[in-house]
């Protein structure tokens, strides 16, 4: 699943959940997010919305090395 720390918040993980959810955990503390940054559940209440949709946007493997949709439009 794709994570990636905050930038500006580094004990801060970003964790995409097999519910398609957005994990964030900082040590003991969790919270639960769409991919807009709404908060779901949890003790974290807030999250960086951009970094929600950036996590949250990461396409499958195979679809990326799939054919392209307009191949063959001229």
């Amino acid at each position: 699943m794709a994570s990636v720390n905050h930038p500006f918040d580094p004990e801060t993980l970003y964790e995409l959940d097999q519910d398609g959810n957005i994990r964030l955990s900082n040590g003991n503390r969790v919270g639960i997010f769409n991919t807009q940054g709404q908060h779901l559940s949890g003790d974290i209440k807030e999250a960086d919305p951009q970094m929600c949709v950036w996590v949250g946007n990461n396409p499958d493997p195979a679809g990326q090395l799939a054919p392209s949709r307009l191949a063959g439009r001229d």
